[in-house]
This record gives C-alpha cells, structure tokens and sequence, in this order.
C-alpha cells in the first residue's frame, strides 16, 4: 500500500475515534447530575383522606378495603400506605418508593407491638 493512503486512513480513523470521544464526553456530562441538597422529608401517618388511598390502590393495581392505613408522604403528596390491619400494601408504582414501603411496613409492626 502507498504510504500516503495509509497516512490518509490513519488519520481518517484517528479523526473518527476523535468525533466519538466528543460524542461520549458529552453524552456522560448530559447524564451527571449534579449533586443537590436532599429535601425530601417522608412523614408517616393514619389516613384521614380516601380519596389518595383510591389512588395509590388504582395506580398500583391492587384491592383496597377499609380499615385504617399508615400513609407515607414524600413533599405533601401520598406515594405509598400499609394497611395495619392485614399488611396490603399501595404505592405509585411511577415514583420511588420502595423505602417508604419498608418504612411503612416497619412502622406497622410497631403500631401492632404497642397495641398488644
């Protein structure tokens, strides 16, 4: 092969390793976050309200019934509940809330130690 086409295919390859880095840097930068301050605080209490139970219970796909429901809030909104009677759970599956639902669960087994 001449030497200059094997220059002009390096350099060709050298240049398209070049675009695909950029493209990466770019892509991960776009994909980092950057950090900011946790202000989200979970509150758990009763269920005063059926209508986010009804909620909660249609975006999760699962029966709800009465009785009495530990609620967990994230920022002023209901993202999960327990029921204390049986355990059933409902959550909005489009948020994370698979702490809020261990919490839940924890704080129930409480509400049932100190009722006993």
């Amino acid at each position: 092969m001449h030497p200059e086409l094997m220059r002009q295919v390096a350099m060709s390859r050298m240049a398209d390793f070049n675009r695909s880095a950029v493209k990466y840097r770019r892509a991960r930068e776009a994909s980092v976050r950057s950090p900011q301050p946790v202000r989200t605080a979970i509150e758990l209490r009763l269920s005063a309200c059926r209508e986010e139970l009804e909620r909660l219970a249609q975006l999760s796909e699962r029966p709800l019934h009465d009785g009495e429901w530990i609620v967990a809030d994230v920022d002023g909104v209901a993202v999960a509940a327990v029921a204390v009677d049986d355990g059933t759970t409902v959550y909005d599956p489009f948020r994370p809330t698979s702490q809020a639902v261990s919490l839940l669960k924890l704080r129930r087994k409480q509400v049932l130690a100190a009722a006993y």
